[in-house]
């Protein structure tokens, strides 16, 4: 008989969790690590929305202009923690590197090619898992306040036409009939059919991990602090001691590059720090999950409230949370609807792994021949999560992955 192959898996967020879950179906033994209990971090906070629509790189041409507006207004959507500058410089100039035209479709491609293909792999591990109740297929929508934004936004569904992606453009009184509690004032909507979102990101990531363990699966709570190799192979991570393994996967999120250094693969990885804010009694309904692109903001009706998401704020991983930026976007979301009860509203930050294409790293290593890697998916995760675990299984196993993966390779920068 054939001996198992041990998978040691290190970070155990929603990404690190569908991993290992592709990974056992492929009849691996595995051995999941984190510091923390798996889900309660960053995958904790999201915004709940399965984006299948979300293609377009952060990295867009004209970007530029914007920067002084993130320097300057540290409160704005999208800023830039004041202290951080000359670390975070070096990030900047590669993320402004990818907005050129050419960089920004190329770029847009290989995000559609995983967003496209990302619901299907994460409702397959639901209901394995026994928690498809989790996940609301009613799609989403991104609603503009001006003219000049709407406008904006349907010629870019020219990229969206192209790349296969169904789409509906609302004008204010289709707007308001499929969610009624918005203002009468907003210019219109793109809503994306095929979306979804959940009700609970925690509920999901427990699911997971319980069929994890159902399946077999060991977890580890335990800081990972090194590596052993040799021969070029990894032998075993290191907690406070050392467990051998026949392959690893680095999938820890922000904290990746601090153990992707150690190994030889350093990549450009910085904090985007977003922030929610939970509102246990909202007193008004909302129906749908839809994003504000203008306030940077996502809003998710779940079971515990209504959740208001987003911000962007690059600072040290180790910086504090700015709580202000959270209540911020309940009086952003108070001028969308109208009768909006701020009251306990409870405040959270997390940190995504971001990396200046916006595009994940998905690739085995240059380096040691049972490593691989899973992170940086910045707003992506809960999206990306299980088309990824599907990925790297692929690579692990010697089949050709069903999507092309040179363009999230580690070392591509």
């Amino acid at each position: 008989m054939t001996e198992q192959i041990q998978s040691n898996v290190v970070g155990a967020g929603i990404v690190g969790l569908a991993v290992a879950l592709s990974l056992q179906q492929s009849g691996r033994r595995v051995r999941l690590f984190d510091r923390g209990a798996p889900g309660e971090d960053t995958s904790f906070g999201n915004a709940g929305i399965v984006s299948i629509a979300s293609i377009f790189p952060e990295a867009e041409p004209n970007i530029w202009k914007a920067i002084p507006n993130m320097l300057m207004r540290p409160r704005a959507p999208v800023a830039i923690r004041p202290g951080f500058l000359l670390e975070f410089t070096p990030w900047l100039i590669r993320f402004l590197r990818n907005s050129t035209q050419s960089r920004f479709e190329s770029n847009m491609r290989s995000l559609a090619a995983l967003s496209h293909r990302s619901l299907e792999p994460l409702e397959q591990l639901l209901d394995m898992a026994g928690a498809t109740d989790l996940l609301r297929r009613e799609g989403m929508m991104y609603v503009y306040e001006t003219e000049q934004a709407f406008a904006k936004a349907v010629e870019r569904c020219e990229y969206r036409r192209a790349l296969g992606q169904t789409y509906e453009l609302l004008n204010p009184d289709e707007l308001h009939a499929i969610e009624p509690a918005l203002t009468g004032s907003l210019a219109g909507a793109v809503r994306i059919p095929g979306s979804a979102f959940a009700i609970s990101p925690l509920a999901i990531s427990q699911a997971l991990f319980d069929v994890f363990l159902r399946q077999g699966g060991e977890f580890v709570q335990a800081d990972v602090t090194r590596f052993e190799t040799s021969a070029g192979r990894v032998n075993s991570v290191v907690t406070d001691q050392a467990v051998d393994g026949d392959e690893f996967f680095i999938t820890a999120g922000a904290y990746s590059n601090v153990l992707t250094r150690q190994l030889g693969s350093p990549v450009p990885l910085v904090t985007e720090r977003g922030y929610h804010l939970v509102l246990p009694s909202p007193d008004v309904e909302v129906k749908n999950c839809f994003i504000c692109a203008e306030k940077g903001m996502a809003v998710t009706p779940m079971r515990d409230g209504l959740r208001l998401a987003g911000t962007v704020e690059f600072a040290r991983l180790s910086a504090p949370s700015d709580d202000q930026r959270a209540y911020r976007l309940g009086n952003a979301a108070a001028k969308l609807l109208e009768g909006l009860n701020l009251e306990d509203g409870t405040p959270w930050m997390g940190r995504r792994p971001s990396l200046p294409d916006s595009l994940p790293v998905i690739s085995r290593s240059p380096i040691f021949d049972n490593l691989y890697f899973g992170f940086g998916h910045g707003h992506l995760g809960l999206t990306q999560a299980a088309i990824t675990g599907k990925l790297l299984t692929a690579l692990a196993s010697g089949i050709q992955p069903e999507v092309d993966v040179a363009p999230y390779r580690v070392d591509r920068f």
